[in-house]
């Protein structure tokens, strides 16, 4: 194996049977004492430990790039596309939180009101959904009400338990596999 590394490839095959005779041609003579064969498969496993540290680092990079934060394209047009994008969301958005506001302006409501009971029920939803490893409860009321809203309706040990399992779910170094 070190002589056929050393060698290389052949130059052109015309039948396979004389192929290994081709590539073993002349290696009596090169690897003709120990010294030599010992230096050729110490080049062979070289090369195969740099060859195998490649392929780690391949695996690595390509690991970062799919698994890491998105990164925003170089493409001077896939920018523009992108801006435009995200100016017609942010004023679809600023159309309906406006929206919201003109119709609660008419009632007089400026925030939800829950009884007790209500929000006992939407405590034990939330603590049944950390318990089976489920956040999104928790996490839609953080993004739509704010923390504080979220606070005041889970308390502070819910927020942390939901906040624990996010971290724990996205963490590289877990196996853990939603729905599972």
């Amino acid at each position: 194996m070190a002589w056929l590394h050393l060698r290389g490839t052949a130059d052109q095959v015309h039948r396979g049977s004389g192929l290994l005779a081709v590539l073993m041609n002349g290696a009596e003579t090169v690897l003709d004492t120990p010294a030599r064969r010992a230096d050729a498969i110490e080049q062979w496993r070289g090369a195969q430990e740099a060859r195998r540290r490649h392929r780690i680092e391949q695996v690595r990079a390509d690991r970062e790039r799919y698994e890491g934060d998105w990164q925003l394209p170089e493409s001077r047009g896939v920018h523009s596309e992108m801006d435009s994008a995200v100016a017609q969301l942010r004023n679809a958005s600023h159309a309906l939180v406006q929206d919201l506001v003109d119709d609660a302006e008419g009632t007089g409501v400026t925030s939800y009101e829950i009884d007790d009971q209500e929000l006992a029920d939407i405590r034990a939803a939330a603590q049944t959904g950390l318990e089976s490893g489920d956040t999104t409860l928790i996490n839609d009321t953080v993004h739509g009400c704010g923390l504080e809203e979220a606070v005041r309706i889970y308390g502070e040990d819910l927020i942390r338990r939901a906040h624990q399992l996010d971290c724990f779910r996205r963490s590289s170094l877990s196996t853990y596999a939603y729905g599972a």
